[in-house]
């Protein structure tokens, strides 16, 4: 008989360090929305912040969820969990470039805002994210036929 991988379970002392370490990004992250606010309306950064975190769960979640379970559905085994990281990859490099790409805030007047060529950046970063998947899928057919 065996001896279980992890029998303790997650660490606490990478619970409390991951905590320690996100609690100041988020705290430092508050600080610089409410500063950038000034004196403006706090109210507006409320507005925001739950207005996105309503479109992320009645929208982007269920997006993925769905996608991610007819992806394994419709893949084989060997190829379902990097196809869906790839998938999953592409969709927040899409979604976070997307103004990028479509160049809000670019000023007509001033070269300097939006100066380059996003969509072709994000091309290459996508064309990463799925060579990738296919070197994974490469590697697990490769050991799986020297297995058989």
């Amino acid at each position: 008989m065996t001896a279980p991988a992890h029998p303790r379970g997650p660490s606490r002392v990478g619970f409390w360090i991951g905590l320690t370490i996100g609690g100041a990004v988020m705290a430092y992250g508050v600080r610089g929305a409410l500063d950038g606010l000034g004196t403006g309306n706090p109210t507006k950064l409320a507005v925001w912040v739950v207005g996105l975190d309503l479109a992320h769960d009645l929208v982007l979640a269920p997006i993925v969820v769905i996608v991610g379970l007819l992806l394994g559905r419709l893949l084989p085994v060997r190829l379902r969990g990097p196809v869906r990281t790839a998938a999953a990859m592409s969709g927040l490099v899409v979604l976070f470039s997307w103004p990028l790409i479509r160049a809000f805030g670019r000023r007509p007047g001033n070269s300097s805002t939006l100066p380059l060529n996003y969509a072709h950046s994000v091309a290459i970063v996508l064309a990463a994210i799925w060579l990738t998947a296919a070197i994974v899928v490469g590697i697990r057919w490769r050991r799986s036929s020297v297995a058989d």
